[in-house]
Order: structure tokens, then sequence, then C-alpha cells
């Protein structure tokens, strides 16, 4: 190698994007890129320009990189120039130009590509890229509404306990005893903020031998503070706490003197007073048509929830709560009912179940019916009869306030569907032994189930056979991935979003080819580690403490799953206003130009997890 190449390496090697990437990978980028040499004044790439299929590092020499909102910053060596494109394959939004001369590596996107399979931390590196790239999509929507867009003044806890840069640990450790607090700013001599210091910094500093109690908390123990002003909405500090993984974020004025603190535990209470729900009138409601003129209410509850939390998880975890208490209360009324009758009670321990997104906890406005029954072994004829009864009249009764009947036949009124524990396990056996054609389908929807109403420990040890009988179940992990393949995003050349026609108009089902690839992925990824989570957003958060996926990774997916949530709980609201039934079919033409990027870069993501399942449980090879 000769010396300037090594040097070339270092250069790279040192930047941050690049210092967890192995040197071998760096030299497999300089085998097969080109180095390009800019005068001043000469550019790598313009703005409006069409993608080169091309990802640059900077080598050396003063290189600016100017937005198309007039934004710039200079280019530091390794800093990697055009990933953005890469990831989207969009035209370029920006331009880097020459300030000097500059040398430049010239990678083409193929080998890039290839690397990410090749090399996890480099991969890991795409993915921290694809995670900033999702919180930049979140953050251009126009407007934030409810609490979450209020100032932080409004919140903040007034009053942040400080010391000196010069106190020592062991005067620190006194005070945040003495104080019952867990956090105590640092300031200079002017008064301004210039560190943070918490029990953990100091635990940290001490037990490491980095520090001992007379040394000052400035130069040994304190950690750089987040920061926002009084005016910062709310929604920036959640942002700050949840990308920074960060307890506190401290408010400081125009001279940086901190004048309050917002913690996570803070930020709870400020979102914690929901907006007016049904749940009263639900649990007070005497039949199933008092039931069916409170379901014809639920956009409207939902649009009260969606217009008070930035949220589109936390929208629908509330839609979803209430279509569960609609149903739960349906279930009691049945209940009593058939008793009533002379039917009596329950002849024997049951487990309703709810399977699909209702299983998940995602519901949005048009759910259809996805349940079960699981019964106690041991039943005779009579119990039977009964349950088949309670099962035809839930069936039935859902469809009258408003769920309709299962076009695939998922519900507890049919036999396959109605089984005993033991017939539950004996069935999910065979499908593992023997997966045919269907048992994919059939999986996808009746693994994603929790209890509904009743005895949940039958619930519980069909989920532990599950997960047993899936650690043997490549085959049918194999038929899950390659049904998942049937859906694709809905992305063309350079990136381009990719419609068909529904009812004379332009749409994307985003349900089908955008929430569904995420879903399937976290699914098939859980059972094949045994995990008992059932949510996408838990299951995803389970596979990255398990290092399956890597936190950038997740957090891309999670933050991608939102948008095309909220994407789609938007499109169904508008609707339901309209007076029309909503559906997945997103009309794309009428979508302003903030939500098409939300879109195709939640899209991207999307793509990227099931080209890594395809490629570990597909068509590209075993597991």
């Amino acid at each position: 190698m000769t010396p300037d190449r090594q040097n070339d390496l270092d250069r790279i090697a040192a930047a941050s994007f690049w210092q967890a990437v192995e040197r071998e990978t760096i030299d497999v980028l300089f085998a097969h890129g080109e180095v390009i040499e800019l005068a001043p004044g000469e550019t790598a790439f313009e703005a409006g320009a069409p993608y080169r299929d091309l990802v640059h590092v900077h080598i050396e020499g003063e290189l600016e990189q100017l937005s198309g909102r007039g934004d710039q910053r200079i280019a530091e060596p390794g800093d990697v120039l055009g990933l953005a494109n890469y990831l989207d394959g969009a035209d370029y939004r920006s331009t880097a130009r020459a300030r000097s001369a500059c040398r430049l590596l010239a990678v083409p996107a193929a080998t890039v590509k290839r690397l990410e399979h090749e090399s996890p931390a480099f991969l890991e590196a795409i993915n921290r890229a694809l995670a900033a790239r999702m919180r930049k999509a979140r953050q251009v929507r126009e407007s934030v509404r409810g609490t979450l867009a209020r100032p932080v003044r409004q919140f903040m806890r007034t009053g942040l306990m400080t010391c000196d840069a010069s106190t020592s640990i062991a005067d620190a450790a006194a005070t945040l005893e003495r104080r019952e607090i867990g956090s105590l700013g640092v300031t200079d001599d002017s008064g301004r903020l210039v560190g943070l210091l918490t029990p953990l910094n100091l635990l940290g500093a001490l037990t490491t031998g980095a520090a001992q109690l007379d040394d000052s908390v400035f130069e040994s123990a304190c950690q750089e503070p987040w920061t926002v002003t009084p005016e910062t909405p709310l929604w920036q500090v959640e942002d700050i706490q949840q990308r920074h993984r960060v307890k506190y974020v401290i408010v400081v004025d125009d001279e940086g003197t901190p004048i309050g603190m917002m913690s996570q535990t803070d930020l709870v209470r400020a979102l914690a007073t929901p907006p007016q729900t049904l749940d009263a009138d639900i649990e007070a409601a005497p039949d199933v048509e008092n039931l069916a003129e409170l379901r014809g209410q639920l956009a409207t509850a939902a649009r009260r929830v969606r217009d008070t939390h930035r949220s589109a998880g936390t929208a629908i975890r509330a839609l979803t709560t209430t279509h569960l208490a609609l149903q739960h209360r349906l279930i009691e009324i049945i209940l009593e009912r058939m008793e009533a009758n002379g039917r009596g009670p329950p002849p024997a321990r049951f487990a309703l179940i709810i399977m699909g997104s209702g299983g998940r906890g995602e519901m949005l406005l048009a759910p259809d019916q996805d349940n079960g029954l699981i019964l106690e072994d041991g039943i005779d004829a009579g119990a039977e009869s009964w349950f088949a009864e309670f099962a035809d009249q839930l069936n039935t009764d859902l469809d009258r306030i408003g769920y309709p009947l299962c076009p695939g036949g998922i519900m507890a009124c049919r036999g396959d569907f109605r089984r005993t524990l033991s017939q539950w396990c004996n069935h999910v056996s065979r499908l593992v032994s023997n997966p045919a054609t269907d048992a994919a389908r059939w999986s996808t929807i009746v693994f994603d189930f929790t209890t509904q109403y009743g005895d949940d420990r039958l619930t519980v040890a069909l989920r532990d056979h599950v997960n047993r009988e899936m650690q043997r179940g490549r085959g049918l992990l194999k038929q899950m991935a390659h049904d998942d393949a049937e859906g694709r995003p809905p992305l063309g050349l350079f990136n381009r979003l990719l419609t068909t026609t529904h009812e004379g108009v332009e749409t994307i089902d985003i349900k089908r080819n955008g929430l569904r690839i995420i879903a399937d992925a976290a699914r098939i990824y859980a059972l094949a580690r045994g995990l008992n989570q059932v949510s996408t957003h838990e299951r995803l958060l389970a596979l990255g403490r398990l290092g399956i996926f890597d936190r950038d990774f997740v957090d891309s997916l999670r933050l991608a799953f939102e948008e095309l949530q909220d994407l789609l709980l938007e499109h169904q609201l508008q609707q339901a206003a309209r007076g029309q039934t909503p559906d997945t079919h997103l009309p794309v033409n009428n979508l302003l130009s903030h939500d098409r990027e939300r879109l195709r870069v939640a899209l991207r993501a999307a793509r990227r997890v099931q080209d890594r399942l395809q490629q570990q449980f597909g068509v590209w090879g075993g597991i």
C-alpha cells in the first residue's frame, strides 16, 4: 500500500461514521471506488441533478455542502456525501462544492450495497444514517398539534439546583443526598450551565478510579447537558429524550443560565391527561343497540386523541383500547343475556382470544373480526354446545355494532377456531411439522393473539407451546417469509412512488405494502427467537435488546412504522368525516410534499427490513 493510500485510509477511519467499521471494509471501498479531484469552485454533485448511483467520501480539502433551503456546512475528512440519495434514490437535494482543491472517493452504490451484507459494522453505520433520515422526515411535518405543540415553559420544573464547577465530588454527592434530587446543574463563574451531574455520573467516576472524592465535578464527573429555551415546543424535548436516551433536558435563558428542567417523568405527566373518551359511556351501555351508537362515535373520539398527541402510536393505542372496551362490554352483555335465557354461566374455563391487529394493539378505524376460543381440556358435549352458541351470538353481534365478519372466516363461530387447548396445540404442531401452502397466511394472523376475555392462563399455555414449536419451525418460518414477499414496498426506479388505481384514484395500499411488511418481519424474527411480545413496537424493541437488530435499525423501523400509521390514520379520519367507509388505500396525489417525503422514506425502511428478511428466511437462502 502506498503512503498516500495509507494516509487516506487513516483520515477516513478517524471520522465518527467510520470508527467502528473494519479497515478491510474501507480498503474495499478504495479498491472499487475512484479518487476524484476537484478544483476550487467545482462540484461533486448539484441540487436537482439526478442521483448517479455513487456515494462520495470526503478525503481532504475544504468542501462545502449547500442544501436547497440555504443551510451550509463544511465537510470533514471521512464525511459521507450523497448517503441520503443512496438510501432513497431521489435527486440530489444539496450541492457539494470545493472551496479549495479537494479529493473525494466516489464509490459505486452497488459496492456499498454489497458491503452492507458483508460487514455488520458497516450495516450498523448505514442504519444510523437511515434512522437520522427517518427523524428528519418526521420533523418536516407542517404542524404539531395539542399538548406537544405547547412551549416547554408551561410544563418545566423551575428552581434547578446547581453547584459551581469547582465543587468537589464529595460535596456534590452530599447535596444530592440531602436534597433528595436526581440531578445537579454545574455552572461557571457567570452562572452559565456547563454540565449536568447525576448520582450515576458520580458512581461511574469513583468506581472506575477516574476521580477521587476531593476532585472537582467539572473536571471528573459531570456530563454535557442537553438544553432548550423556554419557547421550545414540547415535542422537541420528547425528541431529544428519545433520540439521545437522556433523562433530563435543561431549560436555559438567552444567557445560558439554567431556569428549569424537564425529566422523562415530567414529560409523561404533561401528556397524562387524555381528552374526553367514551370509556364511561361504554361501561354503562345497556344493550347491543347502544354499543352500535357508541361505535359510530369512534371516529370523532379518535380525532380528538389524534389532535392532542403528536405520536400516532399514542393515538392508535388509545383507539385500540376503545375498540377493545366496546367488544369487552358486548361480551358481558351476551353472557348476561345467555344466563337470563336459562343457558347459565360458562360451563368451563375459556379464553376468548383476539388476533391480527387487535392482538397486536394496532387497530385503526375499520377493523374486522379475528377471534377464537381456547377451551379447557375435557369438556363434554353440553359445554361444547354452550360455547358454540356463545360464539354464534358473539360474531353476529360484533357485526351488528360495526365489526364486519372476517372475510377469511377467522372467527370463534367456526369449529376450527373454537378448540380445546390440546386441540390448538396439536394443530400448531401439525402446521410446524408439515407447513401447507395456506399455513403461512393462517400463522400470520393467528399467531398475533392475546386474551380478550376469560382465563389468561389458557392463552399463556398456548403461547408457550407456539414458542417451543417455532424453535423447530424452520419450514413454516420460510413459508411465512415467502408469503410476506407477495407484497413489496411500492418504490420504483430512483425510489419513485408506484401507485395503483383504486376506484379511479391513484393510491398506495399502505397496509399491505408498508405496515404489513414491517409487522411481518418483526413477527417472523420474534417467533424464531421464542419471544412473547405481540405488538410490532415491542417486538422490535426486544429484537434490539437481543442484538438481532442494531439500535439504529430498530429506531428507523419504529419511526417508519409510526409514520405509516400516522398517514393511514389521518386518511381514514378524513374518509370518516366525509361519510365514507375507511380503507387502507392512500391517495398519493392528495399528499403534501412533506407527506410524500415521509411516505417514501418510511417505505424505504420497510424495503430494507424485507430485503434482510428474505435473505435470511426466504428466497435468498435458508436460515
